[in-house]
């Protein structure tokens, strides 16, 4: 895989989260932040259906957090596997998670579990792009997201980008062979600042609206004066949707207004918590109320080679009142039957405890949260054996996880996509929506 823009290093093996985005200055309708909305260029024909969701929220555990520690306990199992953590009762019988979510316990009524995905890849680069794509990497060439896709093949609802990452792309959640215009859009700052401001949003310095529309109209002018010698040009004509999807982002009060954080409730931004996740999370239900179709929120820092427990301990608290705030205020506004929330990492920890008091990687069986968006709450898919090593039934793998966001969202699965060069791909190879799960 490519390495050149790599920045930032997040984890044990020195892999770094990709600068997918980077935005310039608006200036004059520049094509650098025009390039951000190549967003209809070539598209490719939305499956007809309509699934129960509308939008996606994202919630990605860079590093690989424990399954034994968060989702899937196992208090009967010997001492170096178990841990310290003690299960608790959810608001759902037969269901039990980490002692130290118990507000998430309390809306586990809206949750499915999945306690056995299982993938072969235990290292954070490939695991990551498994995850984030429903296909393991493949050298030499570059696999779109499900944010990239699902923002291809459905329909721009407003005038904000359809793809928004919080606040920073997430590794491999590019849009690979479809181009990086459709690439997630990063408001570039962190919202639990008290001066977060979105970078883009507004024109430059020194140059007001109506200068900008002035400016507008005289590139029309030029455009058209030049159409007669570009007739047939796709080149051109994807130019033009891109300086009109910049200036429509801009331009939009809508689009402005659903950054704000500071018009919420001060009861609401405390419930989700002041500090970056929880605003990132905040801000996400934002975006999904005004019509972006995916929205990832990075929540990294999962990666517990040395003194998981001291380490989680302090981690899960704020975890426990970002996720359950973000689930129930869905819920309360009556959004969470039209927005799908993952929560989810690239891998698990291995069941035995390691000489440092941590848990090393661990692919083979590992837990995920789901709630809305046609999930079916209230409910555990599959498991894992009594030490946690292995899937005991209903294994689940990364296709199959890819072809249930995909059914949710109403894309047909099945349906292929081309690379430049002509490589076609199927959605979801050989995956299958995850039935027990749907609602």
């Amino acid at each position: 895989m490519n390495q050149k823009n790599l920045t930032h290093c997040t984890d044990c093996e020195g892999f770094y989260r990709r600068d997918f985005l980077k935005a310039g200055v608006l200036g004059l309708f520049g094509l650098g932040m025009a390039d951000l909305f190549r967003l209809k260029a070539n598209a490719i024909s939305a499956d007809s259906r309509e699934g129960t969701a509308k939008s996606v929220i994202l919630i990605w555990m860079g590093g690989g957090p424990s399954h034994l520690d968060l989702w899937d306990l196992k208090p009967d199992a010997p001492e170096e596997i178990r841990g310290t953590f003690k299960p608790i009762k959810t608001n759902v019988p037969g269901i039990e998670i980490c002692e130290h979510m118990p507000k998430i316990a309390q809306q586990m009524d809206k949750i499915c579990l999945i306690r056995s995905m299982t993938s072969p890849e235990a290292a954070h680069e490939r695991g990551t792009h498994y995850m984030m794509t429903g296909f393991q990497p493949l050298p030499g060439f570059a696999v779109p997201s499900y944010g990239s896709v699902v923002s291809k093949l459905k329909e721009q609802l407003s005038a904000l980008p359809p793809y928004i990452a919080i606040p920073s792309p997430i590794a491999y959640g590019g849009a690979g062979f479809l181009g990086a215009a459709l690439d997630p859009f990063s408001p570039g700052g962190n919202p639990g600042d008290k001066n977060f401001k979105v970078r883009n949003m507004q024109p430059p310095r020194g140059i007001s609206m109506e200068r900008v529309d002035r400016r507008r109209s005289l590139r029309q002018a030029v455009d058209s004066a030049f159409k007669k010698y570009e007739t047939g040009s796709d080149r051109a004509q994807a130019v033009d949707e891109f300086y009109t999807a910049a200036y429509d982002l801009i331009s939009s009060s809508e689009a402005r207004a659903a950054f704000d954080l500071k018009s919420e409730p001060n009861q609401i931004r405390d419930a989700y918590r002041r500090d970056g996740f929880g605003q990132s999370s905040l801000l996400a239900r934002r975006l999904v109320e005004a019509d972006v179709r995916f929205v990832t929120v990075s929540n990294g820092g999962w990666d517990n080679h040395n003194n998981i427990f001291s380490s989680l301990r302090g981690r899960l608290g704020k975890f426990d009142q970002t996720v359950a705030t973000l689930v129930s205020d869905l819920s309360d506004r009556g959004m969470l039957d039209s927005t799908m929330v993952i929560a989810m990492g690239e891998f698990g920890r291995t069941p035995t405890i390691n000489r440092n008091g941590g848990r090393d990687h661990y692919p083979r069986v590992f837990s995920i949260m789901l709630a809305g968006g046609g999930i079916k709450g209230g409910q555990v898919i599959g498991s894992s054996d009594p030490r946690g090593m292995e899937p005991a039934e209903t294994p689940v793998r990364p296709e199959d996880l890819s072809a249930t966001i995909y059914h949710c969202l109403g894309i047909d699965y099945n349906q292929s996509i081309e690379s430049p060069e002509g490589v076609r791909i199927v959605l979801s190879r050989g995956g299958r929506p995850i039935r027990e799960a749907l609602s």
